[in-house]
């Protein structure tokens, strides 16, 4: 009953979105109108959802703004222990199954597509951890398992199965070809690829 009434109480308060019947969506949650909400998606209550935004099946945002009109695609997660926040802007595209990590804050800027599948921003590194043989459980783990943010400017297209590492800034009007690991900072107007990324050729030639 309990469900039902909730349900009930959720599709009036939000009655100008479009929410599939399996989405579970906190009341909490910030939901602009005209938005839909595929079936089986999670919404946690810190979640803010601009005008016209669409979220496909299966997604699970948390402690995630995105901006009017942002399409994300199927199976996109937002995943880690950390209390990060991200920011997505307008007219931005994810690409399905593509990978959010909330141990640092992640912003992205208007107009990007990151393309799916298996597109993957990291903002942790447990490498330390590893090489040291530190415990998964041990209580001083942070000191092993450092964070940085990621940075992504307007206009920015990314290819699909890339991946991208902590504290790094991708600038405006920049592209990464798919199937690359992004090190280290891109300047604007440049074409980057490979593992890992190096330029390929300036944009603005």
């Amino acid at each position: 009953m309990k469900k039902l009434i909730k349900n009930a109480i959720l599709r009036l308060k939000h009655r100008n979105c479009k929410i599939h019947y399996t989405a579970k969506v906190s009341l909490k949650a910030v939901i602009e109108s005209d938005c839909s909400i595929g079936a089986d998606a999670v919404i946690a209550s810190n979640v803010k959802l601009g005008k016209g935004v669409k979220i496909g099946s299966r997604v699970q945002l948390k402690n995630i703004s995105i901006g009017n009109n942002s399409m994300i695609e199927s199976g996109v997660m937002v995943v880690g222990p950390g209390a990060g926040k991200i920011v997505i802007g307008k007219e931005c595209y994810i690409g399905i199954n593509n990978i959010f990590d909330t141990s640092d804050s992640i912003s992205i800027g208007d107009y990007v597509h990151i393309a799916g599948p298996s597109t993957a921003l990291w903002c942790h590194t447990s490498v330390k951890m590893c090489l040291e043989s530190i415990p998964l459980n041990d209580e001083h783990r942070k000191n092993y398992r450092p964070t940085a943010p990621i940075v992504i400017g307007d206009n920015v297209y990314i290819g699909c199965n890339c991946t991208l590492y902590p504290g790094i800034v991708i600038n405006t009007k920049s592209v990464v070809a798919p199937n690359s690991a992004v090190t280290r900072n891109i300047e604007a107007n440049t074409m980057v690829g490979g593992v890992p990324a190096r330029i390929i050729r300036a944009l603005n030639e």
